[in-house]
Protein backbone atom coordinates (compact mmCIF):
# COMPACT_ATOMS: atom_id res chain seq x y z
CA UNK A 1 0.00 0.00 0.00
CA UNK A 2 1.21 3.74 -0.97
CA UNK A 3 1.71 6.22 1.84
CA UNK A 4 -1.07 8.17 -0.39
CA UNK A 5 -3.58 5.29 0.60
CA UNK A 6 -2.13 5.05 4.14
CA UNK A 7 -2.81 8.99 4.58
CA UNK A 8 -6.27 7.98 3.38
CA UNK A 9 -6.79 5.20 5.24
CA UNK A 10 -5.72 6.60 8.20
CA UNK A 11 -7.39 9.55 8.29
CA UNK A 12 -10.61 7.38 7.39
CA UNK A 13 -10.45 5.42 10.51
CA UNK A 14 -9.61 8.50 12.75
CA UNK A 15 -12.55 10.06 11.54
CA UNK A 16 -14.49 6.90 11.90
CA UNK A 17 -13.20 6.58 15.73
CA UNK A 18 -14.33 10.77 16.11
CA UNK A 19 -18.12 10.01 14.83
CA UNK A 20 -18.38 7.78 17.87
CA UNK A 21 -16.74 10.18 20.11
CA UNK A 22 -13.70 7.75 20.55
CA UNK A 23 -11.79 10.78 21.00
CA UNK A 24 -8.30 8.85 22.20
CA UNK A 25 -8.33 6.08 19.67
CA UNK A 26 -8.46 8.84 17.08
CA UNK A 27 -5.35 10.39 17.77
CA UNK A 28 -2.60 7.60 16.44
CA UNK A 29 -4.52 7.08 12.86
CA UNK A 30 -4.36 11.16 12.78
CA UNK A 31 -0.63 11.46 13.95
CA UNK A 32 0.39 8.84 11.30
CA UNK A 33 -1.46 10.42 8.53
CA UNK A 34 0.32 13.97 9.61
CA UNK A 35 3.82 12.03 9.72
CA UNK A 36 3.08 10.39 6.33
CA UNK A 37 1.82 13.74 4.92
CA UNK A 38 4.54 15.65 5.93
CA UNK A 39 6.71 12.84 4.22
CA UNK A 40 5.06 13.40 0.78
CA UNK A 41 4.01 16.91 0.86
CA UNK A 42 6.07 18.94 3.46
CA UNK A 43 4.95 19.91 6.54
CA UNK A 44 3.81 23.52 5.40
CA UNK A 45 1.18 21.91 2.56
CA UNK A 46 -2.50 22.26 2.59
CA UNK A 47 -2.26 18.41 2.36
CA UNK A 48 -1.24 18.14 5.39
CA UNK A 49 -4.38 20.50 6.92
CA UNK A 50 -6.33 17.94 7.27
CA UNK A 51 -5.12 15.13 9.66
CA UNK A 52 -4.45 18.63 12.17
CA UNK A 53 -7.96 18.94 11.92
CA UNK A 54 -8.68 15.68 13.12
CA UNK A 55 -5.99 15.99 16.17
CA UNK A 56 -7.72 19.13 16.81
CA UNK A 57 -11.40 17.63 17.07
CA UNK A 58 -10.32 14.92 19.05
CA UNK A 59 -8.26 17.29 21.64
CA UNK A 60 -11.75 19.50 21.32
CA UNK A 61 -13.62 16.44 22.50
CA UNK A 62 -11.69 15.66 25.41
CA UNK A 63 -11.71 19.13 26.45
CA UNK A 64 -7.92 19.50 26.12
CA UNK A 65 -8.33 23.55 24.79
CA UNK A 66 -4.53 23.90 24.77
CA UNK A 67 -4.07 21.38 21.99
CA UNK A 68 -6.89 21.98 20.14
CA UNK A 69 -5.42 25.59 20.02
CA UNK A 70 -2.00 24.50 18.77
CA UNK A 71 -3.25 21.93 15.99
CA UNK A 72 -5.58 24.61 14.69
CA UNK A 73 -3.17 27.28 14.58
CA UNK A 74 -0.69 25.02 12.32
CA UNK A 75 -3.47 24.62 10.28
CA UNK A 76 -4.60 27.69 9.69
CA UNK A 77 -1.20 28.51 9.11
CA UNK A 78 -0.74 26.36 6.46
CA UNK A 79 -4.25 27.18 4.89
CA UNK A 80 -3.51 31.31 4.95
CA UNK A 81 0.13 30.00 3.27
CA UNK A 82 -1.93 28.18 0.35
CA UNK A 83 -3.76 29.77 -2.80
CA UNK A 84 -5.65 26.15 -3.76
CA UNK A 85 -6.83 25.26 -0.59
CA UNK A 86 -10.57 23.79 -1.22
CA UNK A 87 -13.61 25.16 0.45
CA UNK A 88 -14.36 22.38 2.37
CA UNK A 89 -11.37 22.42 4.34
CA UNK A 90 -11.37 25.76 4.68
CA UNK A 91 -14.95 25.40 5.90
CA UNK A 92 -14.18 23.01 8.37
CA UNK A 93 -10.97 24.85 10.14
CA UNK A 94 -13.61 27.83 11.09
CA UNK A 95 -15.65 25.72 12.56
CA UNK A 96 -13.37 23.75 14.37
CA UNK A 97 -11.99 27.43 15.17
CA UNK A 98 -15.37 28.94 16.47
CA UNK A 99 -15.79 25.42 18.94
CA UNK A 100 -12.39 26.01 20.23
CA UNK A 101 -13.94 29.89 21.16
CA UNK A 102 -17.15 28.63 22.18
CA UNK A 103 -15.28 26.56 24.49
CA UNK A 104 -13.33 29.50 25.99
CA UNK A 105 -16.89 31.22 26.12
CA UNK A 106 -15.38 33.52 23.46
CA UNK A 107 -19.14 33.72 21.62
CA UNK A 108 -18.78 36.93 19.83
CA UNK A 109 -15.57 35.22 17.83
CA UNK A 110 -17.49 31.82 17.85
CA UNK A 111 -19.85 33.42 15.33
CA UNK A 112 -17.91 34.89 13.20
CA UNK A 113 -16.06 31.65 12.68
CA UNK A 114 -19.31 29.51 12.61
CA UNK A 115 -20.29 32.04 9.34
CA UNK A 116 -17.59 31.32 7.91
CA UNK A 117 -17.98 28.19 8.03
CA UNK A 118 -21.34 28.48 6.39
CA UNK A 119 -19.80 30.89 3.61
CA UNK A 120 -17.24 27.79 2.36
CA UNK A 121 -19.73 25.37 2.70
CA UNK A 122 -22.74 27.35 0.95
CA UNK A 123 -19.51 28.07 -1.97
CA UNK A 124 -18.54 24.19 -2.18
CA UNK A 125 -21.98 22.31 -1.54
CA UNK A 126 -24.86 25.23 -1.50
CA UNK A 127 -26.73 26.91 1.43
CA UNK A 128 -29.56 24.16 2.01
CA UNK A 129 -27.08 21.31 1.71
CA UNK A 130 -26.71 18.83 4.24
CA UNK A 131 -22.90 19.62 4.90
CA UNK A 132 -23.62 23.31 5.28
CA UNK A 133 -26.39 22.49 8.21
CA UNK A 134 -23.75 22.03 11.35
CA UNK A 135 -22.54 25.57 10.72
CA UNK A 136 -26.16 26.75 11.31
CA UNK A 137 -27.07 24.52 14.26
CA UNK A 138 -23.45 26.45 15.74
CA UNK A 139 -24.92 29.49 15.51
CA UNK A 140 -27.72 28.84 16.82
CA UNK A 141 -26.29 27.10 19.95
CA UNK A 142 -23.94 30.34 20.28
CA UNK A 143 -26.61 32.53 20.36
CA UNK A 144 -28.86 30.60 22.81
CA UNK A 145 -25.11 30.34 25.38
CA UNK A 146 -25.73 34.28 25.02
CA UNK A 147 -29.62 33.55 25.62
CA UNK A 148 -30.84 34.95 22.82
CA UNK A 149 -33.52 32.71 21.89
CA UNK A 150 -35.01 34.65 19.45
CA UNK A 151 -32.17 34.09 17.54
CA UNK A 152 -31.05 30.41 17.87
CA UNK A 153 -34.68 29.42 17.40
CA UNK A 154 -34.32 30.86 13.88
CA UNK A 155 -31.01 28.82 13.29
CA UNK A 156 -32.31 25.79 14.56
CA UNK A 157 -35.46 26.11 12.86
CA UNK A 158 -32.87 26.32 9.55
CA UNK A 159 -31.25 23.19 11.14
CA UNK A 160 -34.65 21.55 10.80
CA UNK A 161 -35.49 22.83 7.52
CA UNK A 162 -32.52 21.33 5.41
CA UNK A 163 -32.78 17.71 6.95
CA UNK A 164 -36.75 17.98 6.67
CA UNK A 165 -36.46 18.78 3.30
CA UNK A 166 -33.52 16.35 2.44
CA UNK A 167 -36.01 13.75 4.00
CA UNK A 168 -38.84 13.96 2.91
CA UNK A 169 -36.92 14.10 -0.78
CA UNK A 170 -35.88 10.38 0.40
CA UNK A 171 -39.01 9.51 1.43
CA UNK A 172 -41.41 10.40 -2.02
CA UNK A 173 -38.38 8.65 -4.31
CA UNK A 174 -38.93 5.48 -1.49
CA UNK A 175 -42.35 5.61 -2.29
CA UNK A 176 -42.56 5.97 -5.80
CA UNK A 177 -40.16 3.01 -5.69
CA UNK A 178 -42.76 1.10 -3.57
CA UNK A 179 -45.34 1.92 -6.36
CA UNK A 180 -43.34 -0.28 -8.98
CA UNK A 181 -42.51 -3.09 -6.14
CA UNK A 182 -38.73 -1.95 -6.14
CA UNK A 183 -37.06 -1.59 -2.62
CA UNK A 184 -37.80 1.68 -0.71
CA UNK A 185 -34.50 1.98 1.22
CA UNK A 186 -31.15 0.81 0.49
CA UNK A 187 -28.13 2.16 -1.40
CA UNK A 188 -29.72 2.35 -4.84
CA UNK A 189 -32.48 4.50 -3.59
CA UNK A 190 -29.80 6.82 -1.81
CA UNK A 191 -27.95 7.04 -4.59
CA UNK A 192 -29.46 9.65 -5.95
CA UNK A 193 -28.70 12.23 -2.69
CA UNK A 194 -26.27 13.79 -1.24
CA UNK A 195 -24.17 11.13 -0.03
CA UNK A 196 -23.06 11.71 3.99
CA UNK A 197 -20.57 10.14 5.43
CA UNK A 198 -20.18 8.42 9.38
CA UNK A 199 -19.45 11.73 11.12
CA UNK A 200 -22.13 13.63 9.36
CA UNK A 201 -25.03 11.37 10.42
CA UNK A 202 -23.79 11.12 13.73
CA UNK A 203 -23.20 15.30 13.67
CA UNK A 204 -27.06 15.18 12.39
CA UNK A 205 -28.59 12.62 14.44
CA UNK A 206 -26.78 14.35 17.42
CA UNK A 207 -28.14 17.95 16.42
CA UNK A 208 -31.57 17.42 15.88
CA UNK A 209 -31.66 15.89 18.80
CA UNK A 210 -30.16 18.71 20.45
CA UNK A 211 -32.45 20.99 18.75
CA UNK A 212 -35.51 18.60 19.95
CA UNK A 213 -34.91 19.26 23.57
CA UNK A 214 -34.04 22.65 23.25
CA UNK A 215 -37.76 23.06 21.72
CA UNK A 216 -39.65 21.21 24.62
CA UNK A 217 -37.26 23.17 26.98
CA UNK A 218 -37.96 26.69 25.39
CA UNK A 219 -41.71 25.81 23.27
CA UNK A 220 -43.18 23.20 24.83
CA UNK A 221 -43.38 19.18 25.27
CA UNK A 222 -46.31 19.59 22.59
CA UNK A 223 -46.02 22.58 20.85
CA UNK A 224 -46.39 21.63 16.70
CA UNK A 225 -42.44 22.49 16.53
CA UNK A 226 -41.24 20.00 18.95
CA UNK A 227 -43.57 17.72 16.74
CA UNK A 228 -41.79 18.84 13.82
CA UNK A 229 -38.49 17.72 15.00
CA UNK A 230 -39.92 14.03 16.13
CA UNK A 231 -41.23 13.28 12.74
CA UNK A 232 -37.84 14.48 11.13
CA UNK A 233 -36.12 12.02 13.50
CA UNK A 234 -38.22 9.36 12.66
CA UNK A 235 -37.67 9.93 8.75
CA UNK A 236 -33.51 10.24 9.58
CA UNK A 237 -33.77 6.49 12.03
CA UNK A 238 -35.93 4.92 9.35
CA UNK A 239 -34.07 5.94 5.63
CA UNK A 240 -30.54 7.14 7.19
CA UNK A 241 -30.07 4.54 10.34
CA UNK A 242 -32.45 1.62 9.21
CA UNK A 243 -33.69 2.10 13.04
CA UNK A 244 -37.37 0.61 12.33
CA UNK A 245 -38.77 1.01 16.11
CA UNK A 246 -36.72 4.20 16.92
CA UNK A 247 -38.61 5.46 13.76
CA UNK A 248 -41.71 4.61 14.66
CA UNK A 249 -41.90 5.85 18.08
CA UNK A 250 -40.39 9.45 16.55
CA UNK A 251 -43.61 9.47 14.09
CA UNK A 252 -46.19 8.56 16.24
CA UNK A 253 -45.21 11.06 18.76
CA UNK A 254 -45.46 13.69 16.22
CA UNK A 255 -48.27 12.59 14.76
CA UNK A 256 -50.68 13.03 18.21
CA UNK A 257 -48.85 16.61 18.40
CA UNK A 258 -50.10 17.49 15.13
CA UNK A 259 -53.57 16.11 16.07
CA UNK A 260 -53.57 17.64 19.54
CA UNK A 261 -52.62 20.87 17.69
CA UNK A 262 -54.15 20.56 14.32
CA UNK A 263 -56.37 18.43 14.32
CA UNK A 264 -57.02 15.40 12.56
CA UNK A 265 -58.13 16.86 9.75
CA UNK A 266 -55.19 19.39 8.99
CA UNK A 267 -53.09 18.67 5.67
CA UNK A 268 -49.91 18.32 8.09
CA UNK A 269 -51.75 15.85 10.60
CA UNK A 270 -52.78 13.72 7.77
CA UNK A 271 -49.37 13.80 5.98
CA UNK A 272 -47.76 12.54 8.96
CA UNK A 273 -50.44 9.46 9.04
CA UNK A 274 -50.16 8.51 6.17
CA UNK A 275 -45.38 8.49 6.47
CA UNK A 276 -46.74 6.28 9.83
CA UNK A 277 -48.42 3.89 7.50
CA UNK A 278 -45.93 3.79 4.83
CA UNK A 279 -43.16 2.87 7.42
CA UNK A 280 -45.16 0.42 8.68
CA UNK A 281 -45.73 -1.34 5.64
CA UNK A 282 -41.96 -0.72 4.99
CA UNK A 283 -40.88 -2.29 7.92
CA UNK A 284 -43.58 -5.16 7.89
CA UNK A 285 -41.55 -5.91 4.35
CA UNK A 286 -38.40 -5.49 5.67
CA UNK A 287 -39.10 -7.63 9.08
CA UNK A 288 -41.82 -9.99 8.29
CA UNK A 289 -40.78 -12.24 10.86
CA UNK A 290 -38.91 -12.06 14.55
CA UNK A 291 -38.95 -10.54 17.55
CA UNK A 292 -38.97 -6.85 16.02
CA UNK A 293 -42.38 -7.49 15.01
CA UNK A 294 -43.45 -8.35 18.26
CA UNK A 295 -41.98 -5.01 19.56
CA UNK A 296 -43.54 -2.60 16.76
CA UNK A 297 -47.14 -4.45 17.51
CA UNK A 298 -47.16 -3.19 20.88
CA UNK A 299 -46.53 0.32 19.38
CA UNK A 300 -49.70 0.38 16.57
CA UNK A 301 -52.05 -0.46 19.83
CA UNK A 302 -51.70 3.20 20.37
CA UNK A 303 -52.68 4.58 17.21
CA UNK A 304 -54.84 2.28 14.16
CA UNK A 305 -53.81 3.02 10.50
CA UNK A 306 -57.35 4.62 10.04
CA UNK A 307 -55.91 7.31 11.99
CA UNK A 308 -57.96 7.01 15.76
CA UNK A 309 -56.01 7.64 18.57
Amino acid sequence: MSKRSLIEFCMTEASNLLSVQKYQLAIPGAVQALKFGKDIYGEKSVEVVQPYLLLAQASLGMKRLKEAEEYLSLAKWNVLNSVECPDRTRSQLHQLIGRLNFAQCNFEAAKVEFASSVFFSSRCYGAEAVATAPGYFRLGDTFLAQSNIENALAFFDKVVDIWYKYLSAIHSSAEAAAAVGEEATGPKLMSEFEQLSEDQLADGRGQLEQILDNRRRLLGENHIASGEVQYTLGLFEFFLLNHFQEADTFILTAYKTYDQQLGSGHPSTRHVHAVLDFLRQQTRYHMSAGPHMLALSSIERDVSLDGSV
